[in-house]
C-alpha cells in the first residue's frame, strides 16, 4: 500500500515510476508465493489463471519453468513415502511396453504407456478423459521414439537382446521421471508416491518422448495437470495420504 500511494503522489515522473516498478515486482513475488500454495492445495492451472485473469496457457509459462525448479530442491530426507502397488504396476506395465517395442530401455514413453494400462489411480482416468486410449498412446509413443532415435534419451548402451523385460534399465530421462515423482508428492503434502505423481513427474521435462507423445496427440502438458486437479479436489479421498 506504501509504494502504491507513493506510486500515485510522487511529484516526480522518475520518483513515480521506480516506485510502480518496485511495486510491480512486490506484486510478482506475492503472486509467485499465491500460485504455489494453490498448486500445493491441488488448484489446476485453469483455476489460477481465472484467478489471476490470464490464459492457462499464460500462468503454466509464467509459472511452470520455476515450480519445477523449486521442486527439484525439494528433500525427501525424513519423509517416509511409500510407493502405492498401482505406481509398481505401472513401472512393471511399462518394462512390458519397453520390451514390446523392441527397446533396449524403458523410456518417458514406456512410462506414460504403462500409466495408461494401469487402471486402478487417477492417472489412467485423468488421461482416458482427454481422450487418450491406449493404441493412441502407443502410436504416439512409437512415432516419438522413431522421430528421436539416438538422441539423449537412450544414450546409454543397450543390454543384450536376451534381457527379460523385468531387468531392462530406465533411460537417463526415465530415472530422472522417477526421482521427479517423489518430488511431486512431497510437493503436494502426500504421504505416499502414486501414479499422479509418476505421471505429473513425466511432465515437467518438456523435451522427453512423454510430453511428445501427448503434443502428437494434441494434449498439452497443462491439460493433463489441470485434470489431476479436478480429480484431486473433487475425490481429495481418493488421493494419497497426507503427510502429517
Amino acid at each position: 500500500m506504501r509504494l502504491a500511494r507513493r506510486a500515485a503522489a510522487a511529484p516526480e515522473p522518475a520518483e513515480g515510476l521506480r516506485a510502480i516498478g518496485e511495486l510491480r515486482r512486490r506484486l510478482d513475488e506475492l503472486e509467485a508465493e499465491r500460485v504455489d500454495a494453490a498448486l500445493k492445495a491441488g488448484c489446476s492451472w485453469r483455476t489460477i489463471a481465472d484467478a489471476i485473469g490470464v490464459s492457462r496457457q499464460a500462468a503454466h509459462r509464467k509459472h511452470a519453468a520455476r515450480v519445477a525448479a523449486a521442486t527439484k530442491q525439494a528433500s525427501v530426507a525424513g519423509q517416509r513415502l511409500v510407493i502405492v502397488g498401482p505406481a509398481r504396476v505401472a513401472v512393471v506395465l511399462a518394462r512390458q511396453e519397453a520390451a514390446i517395442a523392441q527397446s533396449g530401455r524403458v523410456g518417458t514413453e514406456h512410462l506414460l504407456t504403462g500409466l495408461v494400462r494401469e487402471r486402478d489411480g487417477i492417472a489412467a482416468e485423468a488421461l482416458l478423459k482427454l481422450g487418450l486410449t491406449l493404441d493412441k498412446v502407443r502410436h504416439g509413443a512409437q512415432a516419438s521414439a522413431d522421430m528421436s532415435r539416438g538422441e539423449p534419451e537412450t544414450e546409454d548402451l543397450t543390454p543384450p537382446g536376451w534381457t527379460p523385460p523385468s531387468r531392462l534399465p530406465f533411460s537417463r530421462r526415465g530415472r530422472q521421471a522417477l526421482e521427479q515423482s517423489l518430488r511431486e508428492a512431497v510437493r503436494l503434502g502426500d504421504g505416499e508416491l502414486g501414479v499422479e505423481h509418476l505421471l505429473l513427474a513425466l511432465l515437467r521435462d518438456g523435451g522427453s518422448r512423454a510430453v511428445q507423445c501427448l503434443e502428437r496427440l494434441r494434449v498439452s502438458p497443462a491439460m493433463v495437470e489441470d485434470e489431476i486437479g479436478r480429480m484431486r479436489l473433487a475425490a481429495p479421498d481418493r488421493g494419497d495420504k497426507r503427510i502429517a
